[in-house]
C-alpha cells in the first residue's frame, strides 16, 4: 500500500483538503549543513541572504520553496553565528538557486525582515529536496478530502513538478484511485505528462471535477537520472 496521510483506505477523512493544501508525491524535507562563518551566510543591505553549503554539498532544493535556517548538532553544521551579532535563523523563501551548493534567500519572518547587513554561517538549512526515483516508480499518494461535507464533491486538484536538470524523454502519469492499493491506480484522462518548460524544467497539470479519493504521481520513464519534485495541491 502506498504511503499517505492517516485515514481509512476506503473512506478518506483526512488528507489534502481541496482548497489549497499541498502534498509532495516526490520531494522530501531534508536538512543540509551551512558553511562556517563568515562565508556560509551573507546578508546584503537589502535583506537578501546568500547561503553556501558546507563542503559545497549539493542541496537539491528549488526556487519557490520555504527553507528554515536553524541551529544543528556538530555533524549538521553546529550553531548559527554572525560576525555582527545579527540574527539569521528563521524562515526564508528560496528566491533563486545560483548553483547546487548555494541559495539566494528572501526573509519571511518579521524578526529577520529588517536585520542589518552581516556575515555568518553554521547551522542547517531544511527544505523540500528533490528525489531521484528509478522508473517505473509510484510516488507518495494522498487522500483528497473536500472542505465541508461530501455533498461538495467532485472537486479538482492540481499538479506541479520540477526537474533539477533536463530529464530527456520522460513520462510522469497523474493517477487516481478509489482505494489506496497499488493495483487500483489508473492514469486519468490526458494525465500523461511528457513535456517540460525548456528553460525551467517545470510542468503543470489541472485535474478538474474529479471524484477520486486518492491521487499520486507515477514516473513511468526518464532518460536522464535527475532529481524531481512533484507537488499535488488540493
Amino acid at each position: 500500500m502506498a504511503p499517505y496521510a492517516v485515514q481509512s483506505p476506503t473512506n478518506p477523512m483526512r488528507g489534502l483538503q481541496r482548497g489549497g493544501l499541498t502534498g509532495y508525491s516526490w520531494g522530501a524535507l531534508t536538512p543540509i549543513a551551512i558553511a562556517a562563518s563568515p562565508t556560509g551566510l551573507v546578508r546584503a543591505a537589502s535583506g537578501i541572504v546568500t547561503l553556501n553549503t558546507l563542503a559545497a554539498a549539493a542541496h537539491n532544493f528549488v526556487a519557490g520553496e520555504v527553507v528554515t535556517l536553524a541551529d544543528a548538532g556538530p555533524a549538521g553544521g553546529g550553531l548559527i553565528t554572525s560576525v555582527g551579532g545579527t540574527r539569521f535563523g528563521g524562515n526564508y523563501m528560496i528566491q533563486a538557486v545560483p548553483s547546487t551548493s548555494s541559495l539566494t534567500l528572501l526573509p519571511l519572518d518579521e524578526v529577520i525582515l529588517h536585520q542589518a547587513a552581516d556575515t555568518g554561517g553554521g547551522g542547517s538549512a531544511t527544505s523540500i529536496a528533490a528525489e531521484t526515483p528509478t522508473p517505473p516508480a509510484g510516488g507518495k499518494a494522498f487522500a483528497l478530502t473536500n472542505i465541508g461535507d461530501q455533498s461538495q464533491s467532485p472537486w479538482g486538484f492540481f499538479v506541479d513538478g520540477v526537474f533539477l536538470a533536463a530529464p530527456g524523454a520522460f513520462e510522469v502519469d497523474v493517477q487516481a484511485a478509489a482505494v489506496d492499493a497499488d493495483s487500483q491506480y489508473q492514469t486519468i484522462a490526458n494525465g500523461n505528462i511528457t513535456t517540460v518548460d525548456a528553460t525551467n524544467q517545470t510542468f503543470h497539470f489541472d485535474a478538474t471535477w474529479t471524484g477520486a479519493r486518492f491521487v499520486r504521481l507515477f514516473l513511468r520513464s526518464r532518460t536522464n537520472a535527475v532529481g524531481l519534485i512533484g507537488r499535488i495541491r488540493g
